[in-house]
């Protein structure tokens, strides 16, 4: 009776069986960081400690938002941001930040991790449950798993795969996502990251395949310059990233 106990003991603060315990200070700090506030985030049917370490994992640790949200951040006094009175912090100087509290920045979440950066003729993918381009429609968990295990393109290897893939030279392995460093993550930590970013609301890029990636495809191909429209959650052209 005594071990059944402390076994359910153990689930219930780990918030996994037979798995390896997840921190519950890392999911309260990652739910704190989100640059989505928990309260927007989809968490119906899932795991909440597995979302906010994969927060965690996507924020604190992993930097997924420096490719994935584009433009990442919005500048100083731009209200489609998150806090307008904070702008980018690159443009700031140490002393704006403190030494205990969330980063102050003006976070794009009208396009947070919705993709549409260009790294050369390879655009950043949409990280959201977008029903045409992002999770899990096109990505499922197992299918997440192994894109990061292996760096292969799980999502144009399939019958019909989406625009994003026509744009792209057809290469087996992926070319600027850094997998080999997500390869060596536990699976548990993989799971959370999904969970994460499943959670999150659906959004859509500012730079879509229609427009191109500038010097190599679509509607930028003899443009130096993104061709998206200029507005306030996409300014154009966008900060340095």
């Amino acid at each position: 009776m005594a071990v059944t106990a402390l076994i359910a003991a153990s689930v219930l603060v780990s918030g996994t069986a037979f798995g390896q315990a997840i921190s519950t200070s890392q999911v309260k700090e990652g739910f704190r960081i989100s640059p989505i506030p928990k309260s927007q985030l989809n968490l119906k049917g899932k795991n909440q400690n597995m979302v906010g370490m994969g927060s965690y994992l996507v924020n604190a640790l992993g930097d997924c938002s420096g490719c994935h949200s584009f433009p990442r951040f919005l500048a100083k006094g731009d209200t489609a941001g998150s806090n307008p009175a904070a702008g980018d912090p690159y443009d700031g100087i140490p002393s704006d930040q403190s030494n205990t509290m969330v980063l102050s920045a003006n976070y794009n979440t009208q396009h947070y991790l919705s993709g549409g950066q260009c790294f050369g003729p390879f655009m950043a993918r949409n990280l959201t449950p977008d029903p045409t381009s992002g999770l899990p429609e096109n990505l499922m968990q197992d299918e997440f798993i192994k894109a990061l295990r292996t760096g292969a393109d799980v999502t144009c290897s399939k019958p019909n795969p989406p625009s994003i893939c026509t744009i792209e030279p057809p290469v087996p392995v992926l070319q600027v996502m850094p997998w080999a460093t997500y390869h060596n993550l536990t699976d548990q930590d993989l799971k959370a990251i999904y969970a994460y970013l499943s959670a999150l609301p659906s959004e859509s890029p500012c730079n879509t395949v229609d427009d191109g990636c500038p010097g190599f495809s679509g509607t930028a191909s003899k443009s130096i310059t993104y061709s998206y429209n200029n507005t306030n959650d996409c300014p154009n052209p966008p900060p340095p990233q």
